[in-house]
């Protein structure tokens, strides 16, 4: 009892799962009905039509059109266009201004047909595959010799295949070389016009298209891609040719991230004779044709294969400082298939899929997300989904404020899953831009699926959110991702407190840091104002070799406080915590990876935290048993009390009792009444971690009550029990 866990016990604000969480975010304006709408698009309507249910549109760019001249005519009620189930392939960017804006009375709505899939796909299929030498299949793309497509991004049968790399990728983990020599280094950034020469510490070949070929290399939390230039086969060397573009020495080491310097782990990737497993492709810009190693039982005359045409960004919504988009929704809509195209200098990211250089000019921005939103007020994504892109999922940028973004899958991302909030050089501690009255204000970020991000860029993160207010980040769903699960930042600079008053709550988070180091399951940095914020009831498990949770004062003299921690439970874990909270944590169990793990306690942590019931049947197809979550002790911010609860499944005749003795309790045992039992019932009582098993009459547990010891103040126990009999 009690050496398996950390329990870390202090005074916070807020009660532990009290009911429903407080917050200062107004709900999302309600949808109205769906039927009759305004508008109809369908796969099988046209441009020409008037929009009707007999004789619909054919594109959302067209009914856009047709909202845009409600909008000019002065909205007189809530604008609803309804989408019909199917795939919309499209060709450029969707773009929703000033003048497709809603008013604060009267919202416009861009809604899929109850039940019905609606999928925007900035891909494009490729058709005419033929068998080739062995299990690769080729097809010609003419746009790509006559250089009008090039794609990064390759899909078949809604999965993503892998760009040909050496060495290789597998479904279950990341195989890495290492760079030799270079004359990149670590002391200073590379010189603009220079050309480096580096090694790797495997043979490579003189690949025919050499100027295609990538490095990629990771440092720590992030890394670079680079194109290389010619290969000299006989030195077993390559070059990086100019101009070289470094992140600034002012980043302190995080400009070092990007360097191709030697010692760092790297691979190679895209060319045609390193197309070696199944899943693995290759586009030969020259010649045009695609080749492709088919997976085991896929047909490529009869499998589907898309790739992106719309670069960046498919759906963005992006009002004017003066002018921002208001009320505007969408709803039950996938965006698909977007691209990310590196940069002509090569990748130099931060963490988090930042980038804050382009050429000689200092910036700091996120790389492109397929749905943006900028400048837009009281705004909404969702019940759909984003997948199949080359950079972020979803960005909120400057000038956004209440935006709900909930009830989303979104998945298979080159990049990070959400980011937002305002960015700063954390060393210069300038904002980039200054945010403005009302920006990055009340997000709604709530029952989102996130999975698989990082699939091209390492630093990615779940949900990445910088300088936010009042915002409630909670009920998702996070894991495989390549860098941390959950991202909070605070304010650099204490004389200008921005941060403040947000709430993380009830998040799953798991099998994250697969790829990159010094992170963790949630990360959190700089101090926030306010009241702070409070981060209660999520559960974190299988961190790999992170942290459970992660407070970064990155070195500053003023910490990492503000933050609150109730309530969480931490398994599986590399390291417990890193770093000191400069803030007031109780009832928090972390359970290192070399301790017992109670899977009672997470199977009941999962019901409590990640997607609620109905967002767990709409985006997993998972019904759980019904349950019943009771608190035994009284609600108390005191820290020389016990406090415990339970889960209870009825129909199952067992539950979890998780127990907690605060740091200042005098007490060395307590006597908690169950709940939910039958009197006539004989249960086995598990305690878990060192095991002790008794029986307990029904009647007795909820009567009389459990007998909990805990020798030692600051120590936990975690009891499992079930039914075994009924008395007669």
């Amino acid at each position: 009892m009690g050496k398996s866990c950390l329990l870390v016990v202090g005074l916070g604000l807020g009660a532990f799962w009290s009911g429903e969480p407080t917050s200062a975010f107004a709900p999302a304006r309600p949808l109205p009905p769906l039927l009759p709408a305004d508008f109809y698009v369908a796969p099988d309507g046209s441009d020409s039509n008037p929009g009707t249910t007999t004789a619909p549109l054919a594109t959302l760019t067209k009914a856009r059109d047709k909202v845009r001249e409600k909008v000019a005519a002065g909205l007189t009620h809530n604008i609803l266009v309804l989408i019909r189930g199917g795939t919309y392939r499209q060709t450029e960017t969707i773009v929703f201004g000033p003048q497709d804006s809603g008013t604060e009375k009267y919202s416009i709505t861009y809604a899929a047909c109850p039940s019905e899939k609606v999928v925007l796909s900035g891909g494009r299929e490729i058709f005419g595959w033929r068998k080739a030498e062995g299990d690769i299949w080729t097809a010609e793309v003419p746009k790509a010799k006559a250089g009008k497509w090039y794609f990064r991004q390759l899909f078949v049968g809604d999965r993503r295949a892998i760009r040909a790399r050496t060495p290789n990728w597998s479904d279950k983990h990341f195989v890495w070389w290492r760079i030799k020599t270079s004359t990149a280094t670590n002391n200073e950034p590379p010189a603009p016009d220079a050309t480096i020469i580096a090694s790797v510490d495997h043979p490579i070949k003189a690949w025919k298209n050499a100027s295609d070929v990538e490095l990629v290399s990771i440092d720590n939390n992030e890394g670079g891609r680079r194109r290389l230039g010619c290969i000299d086969e006989a030195a077993q060397t390559f070059t990086i040719p100019p101009p070289q573009q470094s992140i600034s020495k002012i980043f302190e080491c995080d400009w070092r991230l990007s360097i191709p310097a030697a010692g760092k782990a790297c691979y190679l990737e895209n060319a045609r004779e390193i197309l070696d497993e199944p899943g693995e492709w290759y586009l030969d810009r020259q010649s045009g044709v695609l080749s492709y190693w088919a997976r085991p039982g896929e047909d490529m005359t009869r499998a589907e294969a898309v790739a992106p045409v719309v670069q960046n960004t498919l759906l963005c919504v992006a009002g004017a400082p003066a002018q921002p988009v208001r009320n505007l929704h969408f709803q039950g809509i996938r965006v698909e298939h977007v691209d990310w195209p590196l940069p002509a200098a090569g990748y130099h990211g931060v963490f988090g899929c930042l980038i804050i250089t382009e050429g000689d000019k200092p910036i700091h921005r996120w790389m492109d997300a397929a749905v943006t939103f900028e400048h837009a007020l009281s705004c909404s994504f969702t019940d759909g989904g984003i997948a199949h892109a080359g950079g972020i999922g979803l960005c909120l940028l400057r000038g956004t404020s209440h935006i709900a973004i909930e009830g989303n899958e979104i998945g298979d991302l080159g990049g990070g899953g959400i980011a937002g909030g305002g960015i700063r050089n954390r060393s210069t501690l300038q904002w980039n831009p200054p945010p403005e009255e009302g920006h990055y204000i009340g997000y709604r970020i709530a029952n989102n699926h996130i999975h698989d991000c990082g699939m091209g860029y390492y630093g990615a993160i779940g949900i990445f959110f910088g300088l936010i207010q009042n915002a409630v980040i909670a009920h998702n769903l996070i894991h495989d991702t390549a860098y941390t699960g959950l991202v909070l930042c605070g304010n650099e600079d204490p004389a200008l407190p921005f941060a403040k008053d947000n709430l993380v709550e009830y998040n799953h988070i798991h099998h994250v840091m697969k790829v990159t180091v010094d992170g963790s399951g949630i990360y959190l940095s700089f101090p926030q104002a306010g009241w702070g914020a409070l981060v209660r009831g999520n559960l974190f498990h299988d961190t790999g070799h992170g942290a459970a949770v992660y407070f970064d004062p990155v070195g500053r003299p003023h910490g990492c406080a503000g933050y609150r921690l109730e309530g969480n439970v931490f398994g599986h874990t590399g390291h417990p915590m890193f770093g000191s909270p400069d803030a007031p944590c109780f009832d928090n169990l972390i359970q290192p990876s070399d301790g017992v793990v109670s899977k009672e306690l997470i199977e009941a942590m999962e019901v409590i935290a990640g997607l609620e019931p109905t967002y767990r049947r709409s985006l997993l197809g998972a019904d759980e048993s019904p349950h019943r979550f009771h608190r035994l002790t009284a609600e108390s911010l005191a820290n020389n009390v016990w406090s415990a609860w339970q889960l209870h499944w009825p129909g199952r005749g067992e539950g979890v009792v998780q127990v907690f003795r605060r740091a200042e309790s005098k007490r060395d045992s307590e006597r908690l009444k169950l709940r939910d039992l039958a009197a006539g019932t004989r249960y086995e009582v598990r305690n878990v971690g060192p095991k002790t098993v008794r029986e307990h009459g029904g009647r007795e547990l909820i009567e009389e009550g459990l007998l909990v010891p805990i020798p030692k103040p600051g120590q936990a126990a975690t009891i499992a029990y079930k039914r075994i009999a009924t008395s007669k």
